[in-house]
């Protein structure tokens, strides 16, 4: 889609969008077309390869009616900045899916979150994503890219846990789970330590392994401790 593609698509009072800002794709745009930050009927959003540093600071941001946003950043120099405002001129969203996941306080209403698990660093940005996330749902981990890599597994500390894993918490999906000791540490962890699950579905990342293979996962997953007695795992 071309720049004047987008305004007037914004002008036709679109609901969704879909957006590839990489150079293969799209070469003609390199930035958004100002009209979008304030489509007021704009309910879902996905953007990929987003340059925050072109985004001029005067850009007003009212999306009035946004409530599933998906948003892949290029550079974030001035991500806090803008995300602030993103989330601030979005009242209704519910469902956020950021990669990288770039920190700050700014997901208080927060429902619906999904994590890429192929950074390095994702647990701990996971962490701190939750400390600000009071109201979080629903989370789930999933493989976004074919990068993976070797993690050393540090627990948090049990005694400054975000709100929502005894609070509102219910329901944790985790597609393309290894089971390698990182991912076997994480889960064990998740299971023990939210309080309010009801629902755990894991789905291997090897779906065609074979009947024994796919037995073991979930013998060892169902002998897990968990901290709510209403957990079910689920398993395709």
């Amino acid at each position: 889609m071309s720049e004047p593609g987008l305004t007037l698509a914004v002008s036709r009072k679109v609901r969704g969008l879909e957006i590839d800002l990489t150079a293969a794709r799209n070469p003609m745009i390199t930035t958004l077309s100002k009209s979008l930050y304030t489509c007021g009927t704009l309910t879902c959003l996905k953007v990929k390869a987003l340059v925050l540093d072109d985004i001029p600071e005067e850009y007003p941001i009212c999306l009035a009616s946004l409530r599933y946003l998906y948003l892949s950043v290029s550079s974030q120099v001035s991500a806090h900045m803008f995300i602030g405002k993103l989330t601030a001129g979005a009242p209704l969203l519910k469902k956020s899916i950021w990669d990288p996941v770039t920190i700050g306080p700014y997901f208080g209403k927060l429902e619906h979150f999904c994590m890429c698990t192929c950074s390095p660093l994702w647990w701990d940005s996971l962490i701190a994503f939750l400390q600000y996330s009071p109201k979080l749902r629903y989370l789930q981990l999933t493989k976004s890219c074919n990068l993976r890599r070797c993690f050393l597994w540090a627990e948090p500390i049990t005694t400054s846990l975000p709100k929502c894993l005894s609070s509102t918490l219910q329901t944790l999906e985790w597609r393309d789970y290894t089971d390698t000791q990182f991912d076997k540490d994480v889960i064990s962890f998740l299971l023990k330590n939210v309080t309010c699950l009801t629902k755990v579905k894991v789905v291997p990342v090897f779906t065609t392994a074979g009947h024994i293979e796919k037995l073991r996962i979930r013998t060892y997953l169902s002998n897990l401790s968990r901290g709510s007695t209403a957990c079910q795992l689920i398993f395709p």
